[in-house]
């Protein structure tokens, strides 16, 4: 594409002092980010924070790395007299699917990465939350990143299907469920033409494993932040909490006693704990898992809620 074309051709520098350039304006708008993150996405005021600074980091990050491996190169061995040099370059227009639990940071995670290394980006948001990603693509063309070098494509599955299989595709990042990546990964695989790569990330199950010398009050500290930020609706949530049997007891004690204590509500409000689950749909399967613990006998303590 002509935007891969003009991109991949900037000076490194040049790539790398808009994503910098990026970074900081994000850290000027973070008060607008916020409270767009707990509109859109139901994520607390802290939780937000966090995400605009890890947003930042990426850019950051990103920016470092493509000086470092997109500059002059490394120097290979060679004969003497001859001069060889190992160098890098964008592979073309690489399409980004991202989740809408980490609507700022994982989208601009992938979108610095793929433009830090010189490619063009489609960048196709989670239909849940299309306004964060438009925020975020209006900031990355103010920095200086061009508009054909960066497209918001928003929209539903069927959408993210469509740019996949588009022929001129020369790579896929995406970050959601497994299913949906088996899914891209067989969509590829049946094209025709040059391989185009895959990068996927997607859910699994975080286990803890304590013993008798950690200290019970920073064992719940950590285990409800992990287990109930963005109401555990994170790759990263706590799923699987291992204890010591001797000091089991004591240690569930607190937890659930923290875990009582927490505040559900509006996002918004710099009182709460945890905000919604992002959707009916979502809402659904958890009330449906609920309630088969109970009818299972499986459901051994459960919070009073407001």
């Amino acid at each position: 594409s002509a935007g891969f074309s003009g991109w991949s051709r900037t000076p490194v520098s040049t790539r790398a002092e808009a994503l910098e350039r990026l970074a900081d304006l994000l850290e000027g708008e973070r008060g607008m980010f916020c409270a767009l993150l707990a509109r859109e996405a139901g994520k607390t005021l802290d939780d937000g924070v966090a995400e605009v600074r890890e947003a930042v980091d990426f850019c950051r990050y990103y920016a470092q790395e493509a000086r470092r491996q997109f500059g002059e190169g490394l120097l290979m061995p060679g004969p003497t007299g001859e001069e060889n040099r190992l160098t890098l370059r964008g592979r073309g227009t690489i399409v980004c699917i991202s989740p809408w639990n980490f609507p700022l940071a994982i989208f601009l995670g992938q979108v610095a990465a793929a433009l830090a290394a010189g490619n063009a980006v489609i960048a196709k948001p989670a239909e849940q939350t299309p306004l964060v990603a438009a925020a975020a693509v209006a900031l990355a063309h103010r920095a200086g990143i061009p508009g054909d070098a960066l497209a918001l494509v928003p929209g539903d599955g069927r959408v993210g299907a469509l740019l996949v299989g588009e022929p001129r595709v020369a790579g896929v990042a995406f970050t959601g469920s497994t299913e949906v990546a088996w899914k891209i990964n067989q969509q590829l695989a049946a094209k025709r033409g040059p391989i185009v790569p895959l990068i996927a990330e997607t859910g699994g199950i975080n286990a803890m494993i304590v013993d008798a010398t950690a200290l019970p009050e920073q064992v719940s500290d950590d285990v409800v932040m992990s287990a109930f930020r963005s109401a555990g609706q994170r790759c990263s949530a706590l799923r699987l909490l291992c204890l010591q049997e001797d000091v089991a007891g004591r240690m569930l004690e607190m937890v659930q006693g923290a875990a009582a204590e927490l505040r559900i509500g509006d996002p918004a409000d710099p009182s709460t704990h945890v905000g919604p689950v992002i959707d009916a749909e979502a809402k659904a399967k958890l009330d449906a898992v609920v309630a088969t613990a109970k009818a299972e006998g499986r459901l051994v303590w459960q919070a009073n809620l407001p």
